[in-house]
């Protein structure tokens, strides 16, 4: 029993989102057992879920969370369900309400309090309220808190509104008819055989869940409870006044733990813990309690003390980023200088092997040095040898100019003969040629002729046939 919640998501059937217009059971929602870390669970999706519709929940789950979420998840999940919720701020009964309210789907509804808000005000949220509740057969959450008791009457309308569904002199005569005529079809469904605006009562009573939070150190609270009695009767009253001492120490440890998961996540820093983490921690959590307990005497509340953490962990978190980002920077820093001293160290071993190569191209070098002067002088015994050539070469060219003079001499002897001679060719007429290869065989005279003109040729075929062709 000690670790069991008895609350609707514990049911077999669910604790799931009521569907628009629909009615509780008569006796209202069936419970089920969760123990307290399936009950986070539940209540962190819920959570979750909360914060995409509306606004993200800053929520630390511990067991008076876990506690206040089941009892006021037991009193909304009954038709007319209200809740008086007493205690001191702080403690957790808005989010409670808002949470269980939208993971039953309910609609809340809180009224906006403004300078110039006023009993018409309230009047015209009231009848909003009832007509969602009454008419529309919505699941109604309506928020009330201390602050929003800016008239004495606004308490007045709440208690009528606890005690029969209905604030007297709410509505005139002439708003109510068009509004109870869209009740006709559901009454006679329901089997309802009374006046029509018993029936609009009747399903407020139903349909509407009125949360109070009141402070319960508050002078006026007693007497506006004896003054409206239906506070005691219709709303099931719940003390919510604090928390154990072991979730107020609890509390810090949460929040550092969250504070430097997120400082984790920023920093990139992987397996960081503070040092002497367990022991630092759980005196440091000692400290902030006693500097809490301190201040009960001046009316010290959970609100002030979650302030109270909420500005420690600001300021922590300030300093840890201000610290990563120094230390990232220094990080940086020796980054770079092991960088520079890695280059430096490759450019030695580079310089290194430059220097080895260097000096095999210099032997290289000095090897094709060697080798072009012994061209080099080689070419110069060549030249010589030129020179040398040369020198015999002129002195045939001189044997060649003159053996080609006598040449030139005994040509000039001879070329009237070979003229002559062309001259003879010229004169020989195609009949005397086609006449000697008609021939049999020819004269002695014109064979040897023949034959000697063949061998000038290179023709050493001398025979008639060939002579002819």
């Amino acid at each position: 029993m000690t670790d069991g919640f008895y609350v609707t998501w514990g049911a077999s059937e669910g604790g799931g989102v009521m569907a628009p217009g629909q009615s509780l059971p008569p006796h209202g929602k069936s419970l089920g057992r969760l123990d307290y870390a399936n009950l986070c669970q539940v209540i962190h999706k819920g959570a979750v879920l909360y914060g995409r519709d509306n606004r993200e929940l800053d929520l630390l789950l511990f067991w008076e969370v876990c506690h206040f979420v089941s009892r006021v998840d037991r009193v909304l999940s009954r038709p007319g369900g209200s809740l008086l919720l007493a205690g001191r701020s702080g403690v957790g009964r808005r989010t409670a309400t808002c949470l269980v309210s939208h993971m039953h789907g309910y609609t809340l509804y809180t009224p906006k309090i403004s300078r110039g808000y006023s009993l018409k005000h309230f009047n015209n949220d009231l009848k909003n309220v009832m007509q969602l509740a009454g008419l529309e057969g919505q699941q109604v959450v309506l928020l009330l808190e201390d602050y929003q008791f800016v008239h004495p009457a606004f308490l007045e309308m709440v208690n009528s509104l606890l005690s029969s569904g209905e604030v007297p002199g709410l509505y005139s005569p002439e708003e109510l008819e068009p509004l109870l005529s869209s009740l006709k079809d559901p009454a006679s469904q329901d089997g309802f055989t009374g006046p029509l605006f018993n029936y609009f009562a009747y399903r407020i009573q139903q349909n509407l869940h009125i949360v109070l939070i009141m402070d319960c150190t508050n002078s006026n609270f007693t007497i506006s409870c004896e003054s409206n009695p239906a506070l005691y009767r219709k709303c099931s009253v719940q003390w919510m006044d604090g928390w154990s001492e072991s979730s107020m120490k609890k509390i810090p440890e949460m929040l550092l733990a969250k504070v430097e998961g997120e400082g984790e996540k920023s920093g990139g820093e992987k397996g960081h813990k503070r040092k002497g983490s367990a022991s630092g921690q759980g005196d440091l959590c000692r400290s902030f309690l006693m500097i809490h307990e301190s201040c009960r005497e001046y009316g010290a509340t959970p609100s002030q003390y979650m302030a109270f953490l909420h500005v420690y962990t600001s300021i922590y978190s300030s300093k840890q980023s201000q610290l990563t980002l120094r230390q990232q920077h220094l990080q940086a820093g020796v980054s770079k200088l092991n960088e520079a001293k890695a280059l430096v160290d490759e450019l030695k071993r580079r310089a290194a092997e430059q220097s080895t190569l260097l000096r095999t191209k210099q032997q290289e070098a000095d090897s094709a040095l060697q080798e072009i002067t012994t061209s080099m002088q080689n070419t110069s015994d060549q030249k010589t040898e030129m020179e040398k050539i040369k020198g015999k070469i002129a002195q045939e060219v001189s044997k060649c100019e003159e053996r080609k003079g006598k040449i030139d001499d005994e040509l000039r002897e001879v070329q009237p003969l070979v003229d002559e001679a062309k001259r003879a060719v010229g004169n020989i007429k195609p009949e005397s040629l086609s006449e000697i290869r008609s021939l049999r065989m020819p004269p002695d005279v014109i064979r040897d002729i023949l034959e000697g003109v063949l061998r000038l040729m290179g023709i050493y075929d001398t025979s008639w046939v060939s002579m002819k062709r």
